[in-house]
This record gives structure tokens, C-alpha cells and sequence, in this order.
């Protein structure tokens, strides 16, 4: 299964990266989440005492909160615990609703990942559909659960070749006006709790929803009670979809400071915005991704996927995604009245499951909202916009998805990542990460292609082709030992690569590793470098790392290929993300420029510290 997917289209630098996922896959290991035994005694059950709470409005002082199984059942000053019921202090802290990202996509472990920063709602704008339907049974239900909510658009509306159908995996697409009836019916099918659509019309790299379609979906998504949203990337996008009657709108643009015109128009049209500043941020190269993985309570609660995912990069900044202009449109159009609600669009390059929740509020105040604006754009706002039952407030009759956090975040909304407790269907969610830890590496030594019969090494890691055709692509990867290699070597890796247009990022190459699942990973600690002897075609080339109990984009580095032999050395410290104990392969690739490619490889080591 495709663990990580989702990419912001004009991302071309690493969408490749994202499904090369699939053609080497990872084995993850995930967190683990129990019920706190210490906690547990009266199940979903508890009285918490003294605590301010903020309810999905405004702060209110001193109060005492009861939770009978799995709900609020009575608030107030006055309310005095029973002898029976597990007691909570929440002196000196604030009870917050559980947090609701409003823009994620969510594959694999996300759900439970996100569940440990006190994240209980996930809003997915593009996921696999086979199990929606369960997804509404399981948020019905008051059992435990180690996992948040789902709520999604299953796939979106896009045309064949378009956003969406990059990825390796199958979906419906509309490819004339006279399929939209057809392609809405087959999402209320699927169990799709509303509709996204992609329109990113006038770029020359992938093919997008004509206005007259997109405003056809609109329309009949509409008809047939679901809300309808858009992923654009430009005002002019916006406009188109505004003028359509969109309800929202699931990222900000940042081409240009938005007009007059755009922002009385949004106003008046009453639509919501899901800006989704943390992909931006990260598009940006802004760097607040690694900043916020160095802090301490965000490291308690992150796993390594997701420690992954938060620090890498798009490798490059592009053109469209500046953060100031994205932070002046915000409050252009917070100002002028337009819903404003907070989502992360995790796991892209640069956010990660829950903690970017957290960062994108941090992102909406830096934007110009006050602290509690922002925790209303994660709590009540896309529960009432969403139309999301019992969620999103603390009041009388609603379920207990709680997070306590020490401090007052609608003075410091930082606060929020200082969480005490996470309750989840009132119960009390209690977090034990674990990073894979591997056998240690017995040889330094991943090819010197001396053997003329086979291309595994010591630790039977295989050398293999990698290219795009796995996510529908057109390139074409070969590899092949030859009798010549570096200085006296009597032997070397001869990659061959095609890369062709077909996919929005190409690419070929060769790998390296052990990929097949069980992954358990090896220990490279005491290592310090990778080096390998390399000639071919002359250009930039990018070396991608693997760990057993990583998903999502790779950590890579960058190389320049010479026509002569020269020795790389890349800094092990610098693939941002890799987990040194569970290290389980590298790739070697050419792309995104297109056209026939050649290089030899020698010598691929580590070299100690």
C-alpha cells in the first residue's frame, strides 16, 4: 500500500519520490497507543476538576467537566466529584476540544499518529475509498480507539493524466461534462462525505478540469446535499471557482496579493478557506519544519515516519509559494469576514501528521489572528462548516474528544503542543513511540561489482532498476555489470536510463537495499559518509535514503556526474530524517530532465567517522 501520497501538484521536484514508496517498499513500525492503565479503571468515565476550558468559542475559568461514557455529560463550577469517579486535576491547565484538521491525506499510520498530538478529526481531501464506509461506522461508535476520525472526499474530480492520477493507484476520472452525474453518484457510493475538485487550469504539465466541468461538479455535487471544495494554486483559479459557487476553497494562493475584487467576492459568497500555510511555509523553504522537529514536545510524540516526513523538503523553491503573500491573503480575507479553517495538507514534504496541526494554527496567528481565532479555524469552525456532529465544542452532550494542555493557548497558542492528556471517545490516550534499532552492518561495502555473477552484497542487499513505470510513468531504467571500473577495479554498475515524458516528475535509475517487508533495518551509526566512484552523462543526480520505519518522501542528496571518474562523499548526517539504526537502502536517480542517461557506479561504501 502506498504509505505516503500526496503531493501539492506544482511540487514537481519530488512528487516521483512520494510513489518510488511503492516500487521500494518500507516496513513501518507503528507507534503504539493503549488505554492508560493508571486511568483506566472506569473505562471512559472521568471528572476533571478546575480546569479553564475553552470551548470552542472563548475561554472560560475554573470549571469542573464530568465525562460518562465517552460524553460530556455535565459542566460547571458548582459540580462536585463522587467518591466513585476517577479524578483529574486540570488546576493551571485549559481542556480544549480535540483539534480537527480540516486539509490531510491520510495513508498508513496517520490516523494513529495524528491521534498522539491530540488531533481526534481528520478532514481528508484524497484517499483510497475501499474502507469509507467503515470509517462512518467506527466514528458512531463509543468504543476505544487508537485512531482519529475520518472524514473524507475519497478521491477527487480530475481528468485522465490529471493531478490525482499520478500515484499508482486507479480512480474514477471525468473526462466530459456528461460523466459528472455518473462520477458524484459513484463518490455517495464509495462513502465520500462531501466532493473535492482539482481545477489548475493554464500550466503546460498536467491537463485540469475545465471551468465548464468544474462548475458542473459544483452544481450537482451541490444538488445531491454534499459539499463541494477546490484545490487551486492561483487567484485567477480562485476566481473561477468562487464565481462557480464553491462552497470552500482547500489551499490560499500565493501567486499574488488578492484583490479587492476576490476577497468582497469571497465575502459575499459566504465560502470558507482552508489555507494550508504549513505546505506553503515548506514550499518556501522556510525551514519552521525543522525548527518544530527540534522541539521537545514534539519529539516526545513523534515517530520516525513522521519525523520523516516533517523534515524533508520539496528541494527547491518555486515560484507561487510565498509565504508572506499567503499570510497577507489570510488576513485579507479574515478581515473582510471569510472563514479562515486550519488544516495542514500533512503528509507533504515539511509537515507531518498532528504536530503540523499545531503549526498551522502557530502559522494562522503569525497570519494576524489572535489565538483563539485560530483554535476556532481547528475546532468549532470546520465542525460547523463540515457539518461534523458533537464535535468541535465542549458543551453539554458532546463527545469527549479532549486534549488538556498546561497553560492558556488562547494567549499563547505554542501551548497547545504542551499537552498533559488526549482523550479520544473519553478515553485517556497514553503514547509509546518506537524506532526500529537493526543488526549492525557487518560489511561498510554495498558494491564494488567485483563478482561477475551476482549483485548482492554481504548483507544480501540487491542491486535492482528503479523507474516511473510503477506510477504509470513512461521511463525506463536498466542496469548491467561490466568488467571495467574505477582505477583497477575489475568491475562496475552500468545504469542506463530513459526518462521520459508521462509521469509530472521522471524518473530512473538504480537501488540498493532490502526492501522487501520485513524490513528490520541495519545499524550505520558508526559510520560517517557514503562514498561510491561514478562517471556518465553530465548533470545532477540524487541519491534517496531508506529506513525500515520510514514512510514518505525519502531523504535525498544531490551529485554532479562528470564524463571522468571522481569519488562523492555525502554527509550520512545530512539525509535530514533517515534513522541511522534501521538504515535499509539507497537509489540512485536520474530525472526530472528528460532523455537518455548513463552512469557507472564503483566502489558504494560507508566510511566510518
Amino acid at each position: 500500500m502506498i504509505r505516503y501520497i500526496f503531493l501539492l501538484v506544482t511540487a514537481l521536484v519530488v512528487i516521483g519520490l512520494s510513489v518510488l514508496i511503492s516500487i521500494l517498499p518500507t516496513s513501518v513500525q507503528s507507534p503504539e497507543q493503549v488505554i492508560d492503565t493508571d486511568l483506566a479503571a472506569r473505562g471512559n468515565t472521568y471528572f476533571i476538576s478546575q480546569t479553564d476550558i475553552f470551548d470552542g468559542l472563548h475561554i472560560i475559568k475554573n470549571q469542573n467537566v464530568r465525562i460518562h461514557q465517552g460524553i460530556i455529560s455535565e459542566i460547571g463550577p458548582e459540580l462536585i466529584a463522587t467518591p466513585d469517579e476517577v479524578l483529574i486535576d486540570g488546576s493551571g491547565k485549559t481542556l480544549i476540544p480535540g483539534l480537527i484538521d480540516a486539509h490531510t491525506h491520510s495513508f498508513g499510520n496517520g490516523l494513529s499518529d495524528t491521534l498522539r498530538f491530540g488531533v481526534t478529526t481528520h478532514l481528508d481531501m484524497f484517499t483510497m475509498e475501499h474502507d469509507l464506509h467503515q470509517t462512518k461506522a467506527k466514528r458512531d461508535s463509543r468504543e476505544f480507539s487508537s485512531e482519529a476520525d475520518l472524514f473524507s472526499a475519497g478521491t477527487m474530480a480530475t481528468v485522465e493524466g490529471g493531478h490525482g492520477t499520478q500515484y499508482g493507484f486507479a480512480i474514477d476520472t471525468i473526462d466530459s461534462i456528461d460523466e459528472v452525474p455518473q462520477w458524484v453518484s459513484q463518490r455517495k457510493a464509495a462513502g465520500a462525505d462531501y466532493i473535492k475538485l482539482v481545477y489548475m487550469p493554464n500550466q503546460d504539465y498536467m491537463p485540469s478540469l475545465t471551468r465548464e466541468v468544474a462548475a458542473e461538479v459544483i452544481r450537482v455535487g451541490q444538488a445531491e446535499g454534499l459539499l463541494v471544495v477546490a484545490h487551486i494554486s492561483t487567484q485567477a483559479a480562485a476566481m473561477d471557482m468562487i464565481e462557480a459557487g464553491i462552497d470552500g476553497l482547500v489551499h490560499i494562493f500565493a501567486d499574488q496579493v488578492a484583490s479587492d475584487e476576490i476577497v468582497s467576492l469571497a465575502a459575499q459568497k459566504g465560502l470558507f478557506i482552508i489555507p494550508t500555510l504549513a505546505i506553503i511555509a515548506s514550499v518556501d523553504e522556510q525551514q519552521l519544519n525543522v525548527a518544530l522537529a527540534e522541539n521537545p514536545q514534539v519529539k516526545a510524540r513523534l515517530s520516525a515516519e513522521q519525523n520523516a516526513t516533517l523534515v524533508s523538503s520539496f528541494g527547491s523553491h518555486l515560484p507561487g509559494y510565498d509565504l508572506d503573500i499567503a499570510k497577507q491573503n489570510v488576513k485579507r480575507f479574515f478581515d473582510a469576514g471569510v472563514t479562515i479553517l486550519a488544516g495542514s495538507d500533512a503528509p507533504n514534504p515539511g509537515t507531518a501528521y498532528g504536530v503540523s496541526t499545531h503549526h498551522e494554527m502557530q502559522l494562522l496567528v503569525a497570519a494576524g489572528m489572535t489565538p483563539t481565532q485560530a483554535l476556532s479555524a481547528a475546532t468549532q469552525l470546520p465542525a460547523k462548516h463540515f457539518s461534523l456532529q458533537n464535535r468541535g465544542r465542549i458543551e453539554q452532550g458532546t463527545i469527549a474528544d479532549l486534549v488538556l494542555v498546561n497553560g492558556d493557548p488562547t494567549v499563547n497558542i505554542v501551548n497547545t503542543l504542551d499537552i498533559e492528556y488526549v482523550f479520544k471517545n473519553g478515553y485517556v490516550i497514553t503514547i509509546s513511540t518506537k524506532l526500529a534499532k537493526g543488526a549492525t552492518l557487518s560489511s561498510p561495502l554495498l558494491g564494488d561489482f567485483e563478482d561477475a555473477n551476482k549483485l548482492v552484497t554481504a548483507e544480501s542487499f540487491v542491486w535492482s532498476h528503479s523507474d516511473d513505470k510503477m506510477a504509470n510513468g513512461q521511463s525506463i531504467g536498466t542496469i548491467k555489470r561490466i568488467a571495467e571500473g574505477a582505477g583497477d577495479s575489475a568491475g562496475a554498475l552500468r545504469v542506463s536510463a530513459k526518462v521520459n515524458v508521462g509521469f509530472p516528475y521522471p524518473w530512473a535509475g538504480a537501488a540498493v537495499g532490502d526492501f522487501i517487508p520485513p524490513v528490520e533495518g541495519f545499524d550505520i551509526t558508526q559510520y560517517s559518509t557514503l562514498s561510491f566512484d561514478v562517471k556518465g552523462t553530465a548533470g545532477t543526480y540524487r541519491v534517496l535514503s531508506f529506513n525500515a520505519d520510514m514512510a514518505g518522501i525519502p531523504p535525498s542528496q544531490s551529485f554532479i556526474i562528470t564524463p571522468q571518474w571522481q569519488r562523492i562523499e555525502l554527509d550520512l548526517a545530512k539525509f535530514n530524517g533517515l534513522n541511522h539504526k534501521a538504515f535499509s537502502g539507497f537509489a540512485f536517480v536520474a530525472g526530472p530532465g528528460l532523455g537518455e542517461f548513463e552512469f557507472v557506479l564503483d566502489n558504494v561504501q560507508f566510511e566510518k567517522r
